[in-house]
């Protein structure tokens, strides 16, 4: 039987190269993101779902469908919080966008309208469907969405992997930064 794995990560402001995914830190991340979606394929998981957002979300669901070029076991879930999550956001990220919920397996929507807890139940539901998840983190960030589903998904005794932006280090299962 196939695991699921899925991705969260903060978005590109949080991390000290911001949007420039040319800074040599994006490149050295998006190179650890590859290795470890394929890792996780040969281990077994053969399909990924991701929540969408900007950054670590868009970044690891774009690595997925290269992937799926390749292997044709492999599938993309898009689980998004609700209609229109990226109404605000800039055109390049807008057509990225666009082209994961459009070459993705399925797409699969939380809740028609915003709320204040879209967000919050999006990463519920990708916790709660995932054997794995694969995480981007920022250790010295006190407080965010990527941090309360680091720590929903360790209480719920999930596999995490959790990538240190900061050194590109990776934990395994880890309370030490949470």
């Amino acid at each position: 039987m196939s695991k699921i794995a899925s991705f969260t990560g903060h978005r590109p402001d949080k991390f000290s190269f911001k949007y420039d995914e040319q800074h040599i830190n994006c490149i050295k991340l998006k190179y650890t993101l590859i290795n470890e979606i394929e890792k996780l394929y040969s281990k077994g998981v053969k399909t990924f779902l991701t929540g969408c957002a900007l950054g670590v979300d868009i970044w690891c669901g774009e690595i997925v469908l290269n992937l799926m070029q390749i292997y044709d076991d492999i599938q993309l879930y898009c689980i998004l919080p609700c209609k229109n999550q990226d109404k605000i956001w800039n055109d390049n990220y807008k057509k990225r966008f666009e082209n994961l919920i459009n070459n993705c397996t399925k797409s699969i929507l939380i809740q028609q309208d915003y709320s204040k807890d879209c967000f919050f139940k999006r990463n519920k539901y990708l916790v709660d469907k995932a054997d794995i998840i694969l995480a981007v983190y920022n250790i010295y960030l006190n407080k965010s969405g990527t941090k309360n589903t680091l720590n929903y998904s360790i209480k719920e005794n999930k596999e995490t992997i959790i990538i240190d932006v900061n050194t590109l280090d990776i934990y395994k299962s880890c309370r030490c930064f949470l």
